[in-house]
Parts: structure tokens; C-alpha cells; sequence
């Protein structure tokens, strides 16, 4: 069943900015993946956790591959947390200090997947960016923003890998 949803969702998918070798995908003997913790220049430490396991949640089961460690995985999706940033956006100055209404938070990674039997990498983007935005005065909080900003990031990974199947 997952193969299917995996190749419907792979003939729609159309998204050039990313690089992938090969003849358009994943080869055939690529059926599992193991995700490494995300190494992090940033000051955000509870970052790496967070990534990494929405990354291992999300990552095998929409590409359609299984979970595996680093020792018998015949790929390997591994990377680095560049940046983070958490500013406001839509506020009003006031003399007391502005009140803020909206919030942004961007995460941007460099990230791979990396084809183990062929030494090759399959897939990667060097500055792959995604934003979540909140409100806070609305009771939202940053980590509301971030969580958005990894799941964007993640759909973002799933359209590049699929980019040319």
C-alpha cells in the first residue's frame, strides 16, 4: 500500500531545485534508510532531537522505505542545522515596547541521502530553508513556530527526493 501512495505521490511531484542522480529516483536496491542525529551550529540544542525525530517519523514511510541503522541501511539521510532564527514579523511600536502579532522562525539545513552499496550521493540540498509562524498573542508559542518550520522542512525533503521519479 505504501509503494502505492509512494509512486502516486511521486508522479505528481515536480520540483527542479534540488539534485538528484540517476535516471530519475531512488535506485532499486535503496528499499531502506537510516537517519542520523543532524549535527547543529546553532544555539537551539533541543533543535537536533526534535529534527531528528520527526525526520525518522516521517522521512522512511513517505519515501517508501524501511527503518534501518547506520550498519545495514543502504541509504543514509545525514546532515547540519545552518541556521535559526525566531524574529517577529507583523508588530506595532509602542512606547512601553512593541507589541508583536506575529512571529517567524526559520530553520535552514544542508542535508543528503547518501547511497551506501554505490558511495554516491543520491540526493542533497546545501541550503534547504522552511519558516513556521505564530502568534503570540494568540497564546502561540515558538516552539509552535519551529514545530511548523520542521514540518515544512520535511515536506520540502520529501518533494526534493521525489523531485525526478
Amino acid at each position: 500500500m505504501w509503494r502505492f501512495v509512494s509512486i502516486s505521490l511521486l508522479l505528481v511531484a515536480g520540483c527542479g531545485v534540488y539534485s538528484l542522480s540517476g535516471g530519475g529516483g531512488l535506485p532499486g536496491h535503496i528499499d531502506s534508510v537510516a537517519i542520523l542525529p543532524m549535527d547543529n551550529r546553532t544555539t537551539q540544542f533541543t533543535l537536533t532531537q526534535e529534527l531528528t525525530q520527526a525526520l525518522a517519523d516521517n522521512i522512511p514511510g513517505r519515501l517508501g522505505l524501511r527503518p534501518a541503522d547506520e550498519g545495514s541501511a543502504d541509504s543514509i539521510l545525514r546532515g547540519e542545522i545552518t541556521r535559526y532564527d525566531d524574529r517577529a514579523v507583523n508588530y506595532q511600536p509602542d512606547p512601553d515596547g512593541p507589541v508583536i502579532f506575529q512571529r517567524r522562525v526559520d530553520i535552514t539545513i544542508s542535508i543528503e541521502i547518501y547511497d551506501v552499496r554505490e558511495e554516491q550521493v543520491l540526493w542533497s540540498s546545501r541550503a534547504l530553508s522552511a519558516s513556521g509562524e505564530y502568534q503570540p498573542d494568540q497564546g502561540q508559542s515558538e516552539t509552535d513556530g519551529r514545530m511548523l518550520a520542521i514540518d515544512n522542512l520535511i515536506q520540502l525533503i520529501i518533494d526534493g527526493a521525489q523531485s525526478q521519479w
